[in-house]
């Protein structure tokens, strides 16, 4: 009689190999896809070191100039003539205004292209004057006195 084999436990017949790997390996000019991703990786790359030699450059500036906001106050205002006709709704007055302009920046000096000082009633411009072009150095006062 033929004896069998004692299988203490489970058989778990052969080893089973492991996967084998694939993967596409880039080439060099090989398919459409890699050049493709290459240059819009080169591209994205490229962009955000642009943003952040910008971003460091501003940064910087910022630290060496400590930029300050210009400071505008009207001083004074006096009303010397004010008649308002009904018969053809004309409005004649007289407005002086005394304006100061503080930069208050230690470095920093700055040209007014363009100033319009304007007189308001209700949100409804009753006159404007443009004043002059002019260089405000730093740590400088300027003071206006317009009349409407």
């Amino acid at each position: 009689m033929h004896e069998k084999q004692q299988l203490n436990g489970a058989y778990y017949g052969p080893s089973i190999p492991p996967p084998t790997r694939s993967y596409n390996r880039p080439s060099r000019g090989g398919g459409f896809d890699c050049c493709c991703g290459c240059i819009f990786n080169l591209i994205f790359k490229l962009i955000l070191t642009v943003i952040i030699i910008i971003g460091i450059a501003v940064f910087l500036f910022w630290l060496i100039v400590r930029p300050n906001a210009v400071k505008v106050h009207v001083t004074d205002a006096t009303l010397t003539q004010f008649n308002y006709t009904n018969n053809n709704s004309n409005l004649n007055y007289n407005l002086a205004l005394n304006i100061t302009i503080r930069n208050p920046n230690r470095r920093l000096g700055i040209y007014y292209d363009s100033i319009e000082a304007r007189a308001l009633y209700h949100d409804a411009r009753v006159d404007s004057i443009i004043l002059d072009p002019f260089y405000q150095g730093h740590k400088t006062t300027h003071f206006f006195e317009p009349f409407l």
